[in-house]
Protein backbone atom coordinates (compact mmCIF):
# COMPACT_ATOMS: atom_id res chain seq x y z
CA UNK A 1 0.00 0.00 0.00
CA UNK A 2 1.33 3.43 -0.96
CA UNK A 3 0.54 6.41 1.27
CA UNK A 4 0.85 10.08 0.36
CA UNK A 5 1.29 12.52 3.24
CA UNK A 6 0.34 16.08 2.26
CA UNK A 7 1.49 18.82 4.63
CA UNK A 8 -0.48 22.09 4.63
CA UNK A 9 1.98 23.71 7.04
CA UNK A 10 5.39 22.86 8.45
CA UNK A 11 4.84 19.65 10.45
CA UNK A 12 5.64 19.75 14.15
CA UNK A 13 7.08 16.80 16.08
CA UNK A 14 3.63 15.35 16.84
CA UNK A 15 2.58 15.37 13.18
CA UNK A 16 5.92 13.88 12.13
CA UNK A 17 5.51 11.06 14.65
CA UNK A 18 1.89 10.37 13.61
CA UNK A 19 2.86 10.31 9.92
CA UNK A 20 5.68 7.91 10.76
CA UNK A 21 3.27 5.63 12.63
CA UNK A 22 0.63 5.47 9.88
CA UNK A 23 3.31 4.98 7.21
CA UNK A 24 5.14 2.21 9.05
CA UNK A 25 5.68 -0.85 6.87
CA UNK A 26 4.28 0.88 3.79
CA UNK A 27 5.72 2.81 0.91
CA UNK A 28 5.18 6.50 1.56
CA UNK A 29 5.76 9.86 -0.09
CA UNK A 30 5.21 13.38 1.10
CA UNK A 31 4.22 16.65 -0.53
CA UNK A 32 4.58 20.10 1.04
CA UNK A 33 2.01 22.78 0.29
CA UNK A 34 3.80 25.29 2.51
CA UNK A 35 6.36 26.23 -0.15
CA UNK A 36 6.28 29.02 -2.72
CA UNK A 37 4.44 27.86 -5.84
CA UNK A 38 3.74 24.19 -5.07
CA UNK A 39 3.47 21.97 -8.14
CA UNK A 40 -0.24 21.10 -8.05
CA UNK A 41 -0.02 19.00 -11.21
CA UNK A 42 2.55 16.81 -9.46
CA UNK A 43 0.30 16.62 -6.38
CA UNK A 44 -2.64 15.39 -8.48
CA UNK A 45 -0.45 12.74 -10.12
CA UNK A 46 0.89 11.63 -6.74
CA UNK A 47 -2.62 11.43 -5.27
CA UNK A 48 -3.82 9.19 -8.09
CA UNK A 49 -0.77 6.92 -7.72
CA UNK A 50 -1.26 6.54 -3.97
CA UNK A 51 -3.66 4.07 -2.37
CA UNK A 52 -4.26 6.44 0.52
CA UNK A 53 -3.76 10.19 0.93
CA UNK A 54 -3.57 11.87 4.31
CA UNK A 55 -3.70 15.66 4.59
CA UNK A 56 -2.02 17.09 7.65
CA UNK A 57 -2.98 20.61 8.68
Amino acid sequence: MKILNVYRSEPNEVVKKLAEIVSEGRESESFDLNVDNPDYDKLVDMAFEADQTICWW
